[in-house]
């Protein structure tokens, strides 16, 4: 089952100060990433509330996300640099 895909503002600013085929390459992984909402990341965080957030590494960025399945919805909360 498909989940929307949420993203923070922070992420839709990260995303548009990329290069053409940067963004696209990273949509196209969120947007299959809401296909495949069970996908664990590479590994995972604790956010201030104690959630785990899935961290996925994908080229030179880290994006990181939570699934909240109850409402079918894929929460992108951040993309930055892998090195970072």
């Amino acid at each position: 089952m498909e989940y929307e895909v949420y993203l923070r503002r922070e992420v839709f600013e990260f995303l548009r100060q990329r290069r053409n085929d940067e963004r696209d390459h990273l949509l196209t992984l969120l947007h299959a990433l809401g296909k495949d909402p069970y996908r664990r990341g590479d590994f995972a965080e604790r956010d201030g509330t104690g959630r785990d957030i899935e961290v996925l590494i994908f080229r030179r960025y880290a994006i990181l996300y939570w699934a909240d399945h109850a409402v079918k919805e894929l929460k992108v909360t951040e993309v930055r640099f892998a090195d970072r």
